[in-house]
């Protein structure tokens, strides 16, 4: 497996690598701009150690100045972790808005033992709205007590 290869499947690929601009990225093969994590840290230490402008800065590494300050600041909050990309997709329950989460709770308070697949068929039923057994699974076994 090449490293692209890794860094794609790990989800560190800078897939804006052809806006870094600084020359080390480009001289030394030891600096990957395809490696966002590289891209960022190598950021902060550049602006940390020279008395450039922030915007010098940013535009050498494919940043903007407001990137920056936001990757800084959860950078000192969180350490190295923070420069991972985050996971895409929601971060939260999108589709049980609050009207279904109070379906899904009286239907359990009617039906104690009521399987997924059968919260699922009565939303289906009453709602009209089609959502997955899983997401039914996650939400139910959240609300139990531990």
């Amino acid at each position: 497996m090449s490293k692209l290869d890794v860094l794609k499947e790990n989800g560190t690929y800078n897939k804006r690598h052809a806006s870094v601009k600084k020359a080390a990225f480009i001289e030394d093969e030891f600096y990957d701009p395809r490696d966002i994590v590289q891209v960022k840290y190598e950021m902060l230490r550049e602006a940390n150690d020279s008395n450039r402008a922030i915007s010098a800065v940013t535009e050498d590494f494919g940043f903007s100045r407001t990137a920056f300050y936001n990757i800084r600041e959860s950078f000192e909050k969180d350490g190295i972790t923070a420069l991972l990309p985050d996971k895409p997709g929601p971060r939260q329950a999108h589709k049980l808005t609050e009207v279904l989460q109070e379906f899904i709770e009286g239907y359990v308070a009617t039906f104690p033992n009521a399987s997924a697949t059968e919260i699922t068929a009565a939303i289906q039923s009453e709602k009209g709205i089609q959502i997955s057994k899983r997401t039914i699974e996650r939400y139910t076994a959240k609300k139990k007590p531990l």
